[in-house]
This record gives structure tokens, C-alpha cells and sequence, in this order.
């Protein structure tokens, strides 16, 4: 078996591309990580590659298989380190930000596998990449990757592709500093922030898209020097996004709702809370990670969180949600020393608090 595959991978460099076609076709058969090949083709990564990278910018049939194999091959993280390249993550950046590429949506699958490897990461933090009139008049890869991510909702940048495995790549790149540094900084061609362009999704039906949002959002809270940004109604006004999915239909005390941020008053009898225990223990994260610092905590406070996390608990079935929720009370209900009132990393005396 060993030979037939090394003879596939070499027509991967036949002049003709029908023949080019064939035999990537061939290898995807052999790809599907419970295949017995499977380990014979990652052992060949180096060989591979570079060749299915530039088939995959070739006729649509020839491209989803090449692609289908990487996106394969690269749930293994040996195979991810190929791509700290600035060259091969150049060549699936162009891919995803073309309005006509078809294999657009597998070629977003690959990056959200490849950003799983620090690395990559980092290359991609810096990488530029050629303009476009389709996009934003910005070189750099995560500017263009954000604006196909916020302009192709339901197609509409491109009629093959949803984009939201780009959210996992945002989840991902967030995990480190510099990620982190990115969606918190202001856009050199809007001005704005990166993380206000997609925070707006916490609630989007797609669970892939939302829910990588919600863990872009909780990543950017251990930036506990930026809560106050982060925070900030009309720099970044994030907390709305967060509490929205932890949101059901009950009325609370007018004298609550009117210090509550406006997007989460008034929601109605219809509005449901976030399906997915998962999604709900993120956005619990995020709020115990704004706990975490005095600013974060007083501003939880003022927002009358604490009615938002009473009425949650009273209706949460999942365990860790749970705890979470009732850890996040504490904190917001907990008595300030002067010492947590100027050090924002310790956390408030919560021997006494009102019970949820």
C-alpha cells in the first residue's frame, strides 16, 4: 500500500488536471482518520502538503478533495506544524476571503484546525495578505478574516460559505496576548474595535458561529488591565452579548430594569435563554472572569447583574452552569475591603452575601 501511495502523491504534480483530479480523489478515500491509510498519509505531510495546497486552488472538484484531506489530516497537531508558514497560511487565507470560492467554508474548517497549534497562531497575528476592492482596505489577515466573517452571515458575502468555523479561529488565536491585543485594539482602517464586530452573534442560531463568539468574548476578559475597556457602554459595551444568552423572559423590579444595560431590558415572553450548557458555562466564565477586578465587579453592580444571575440559577439544570452562576453572586454580593478596592486582582469577602 505504501508504493500505490506514493505513486497518488506523485500525480499530484501531473502536468495534466484531469489526472491531478483522479488521484486527489483517490487520496481522500484514504483519509478519514478511522482509515487504516490514515497514519501512512500523515507520515507523508511533508510531501503533501505543499502539493494539495495548490490543488486547492484548482477546479472545484480537484479543490474540495484536497482540502477535505488536509482538513483531515490536520486534526492531527504533527501535520499542523507544516503551516507555520507564512506562505501556506497565505494560500488558505486567499481562499477564505474569495466572494467566488467555492471550497471557501472547508478552507475556514482547515484554519479553525490549524489555529489549535500556537504557532500558527502567532504567524497569523502578523500576516498580510493582498487587498481587495470585496473587502476591507486592510492587509492584515485577521482585518480581512473578521470582515468576511461579520459581511458573509446567511451568504451574503459569498453564496457558498457561512464563515463560522472563523469563530473558532477567533476563539483560538484569543487563547494568547497578542490575540487578545488584536480584537481589543482599534482598526487602523475604521477605528473600530475588533471584538465589536462580532460579539453582536452571541445569539445567532448557528451554534458554531455563536458559540465561538461567546469564547472569543471570555478570552479577551483575562486581559484584567482592559475590564474597564472591555466594559466601557460607549467604547465596547460587551456585557450586553454576554448576558443576552444567560437571559429568559422574567420581569424584574423596575427599579432593577432601569439600571440594567438597555439591550437586555424589556426582552418579552418570547426570549430564551442560551440552549446549550456548554454556551451558558462560557458566558458564566466571562462573568467571573470581570469579577476578578474591582472596576469589573462595581460595574456588575451599578448594571444590576446580580437580579440577571437569580433568576438563571433559579431555572439552571446543569451542574457546572450552576456553580459557576452561584460563584459569580458571591463575588458581585461580596463585601470590599480596602485592599480589594485598590487591588484589582484580589477578590471581595463573600462570608456574607444575599442568597440566589
Amino acid at each position: 500500500m505504501a508504493e500505490q501511495l506514493d505513486e497518488l502523491i506523485g500525480f499530484l504534480e501531473s502536468p495534466r488536471s484531469d489526472v491531478r483530479e483522479v488521484a486527489v480523489g483517490y487520496l481522500a478515500g484514504f483519509s478519514s482518520p478511522a482509515s487504516e491509510n490514515f497514519q501512512s498519509l500523515v507520515t507523508r505531510a511533508d510531501k503533501l502538503v505543499p502539493k494539495l495546497l495548490v490543488i486547492a486552488h484548482e477546479a472545484p472538484m480537484a479543490a474540495n478533495s484536497a482540502l477535505s484531506i488536509l482538513v483531515n489530516m490536520t486534526t492531527e497537531a504533527k501535520v499542523c506544524s507544516y503551516f507555520a508558514d507564512d506562505e501556506y497560511l497565505s494560500m488558505v487565507i486567499r481562499l477564505i476571503v474569495s466572494p467566488t470560492c467555492i471550497v471557501a467554508d472547508l478552507a475556514a474548517m482547515l484554519l479553525s484546525n490549524l489555529t489549535k497549534a500556537e504557532p500558527v497562531c502567532r504567524i497569523l497575528s502578523l500576516l498580510k495578505n493582498s487587498t481587495s476592492s470585496d473587502i476591507c482596505n486592510s492587509p492584515l489577515a485577521l482585518d480581512q478574516l473578521t470582515d468576511v466573517f461579520v459581511k458573509g452571515m446567511d451568504k451574503k458575502y459569498n453564496k457558498n460559505a457561512h464563515y463560522g468555523y472563523l469563530a473558532s479561529v477567533f476563539a483560538d488565536i484569543t487563547n494568547y496576548p497578542y490575540g487578545r491585543r488584536y480584537f481589543l485594539s482599534e482598526s487602523t482602517y475604521d477605528g473600530k474595535l475588533p471584538i465589536t464586530k462580532i460579539m453582536v452573534f452571541s445569539e445567532y442560531p448557528e451554534v458554531i458561529r455563536r458559540g465561538g463568539v461567546d469564547s472569543t468574548m471570555k478570552n479577551v476578559c483575562f486581559d484584567k488591565e482592559n475590564h474597564k475597556l472591555i466594559l466601557d457602554p460607549h467604547k465596547t459595551n460587551m456585557l450586553p452579548y454576554i448576558l443576552l444568552p444567560l437571559c429568559g423572559p422574567e420581569e424584574y423590579e423596575t427599579e432593577d430594569m432601569e439600571l440594567m444595560p438597555e439591550e437586555v431590558q424589556l426582552l418579552g415572553d418570547e426570549k430564551t435563554r442560551e440552549s446549550d450548557s456548554r454556551l451558558r458555562a462560557t458566558l458564566l466564565e466571562a462573568v467571573n472572569l470581570l469579577c476578578s477586578t474591582f472596576d469589573g465587579r462595581e460595574f456588575l453592580r451599578a448594571k444590576k447583574v446580580y437580579p440577571i444571575l437569580r433568576e438563571l440559577h433559579k431555572s439552571e439544570t446543569d451542574e457546572t452552569c450552576s456553580d459557576l452562576c452561584y460563584r459569580a453572586v458571591q463575588l458581585v454580593l461580596g463585601n470590599e475591603s480596602n485592599e480589594t478596592k485598590t487591588d484589582g486582582n484580589d477578590k471581595p469577602d463573600a462570608d456574607t452575601f444575599e442568597e440566589i
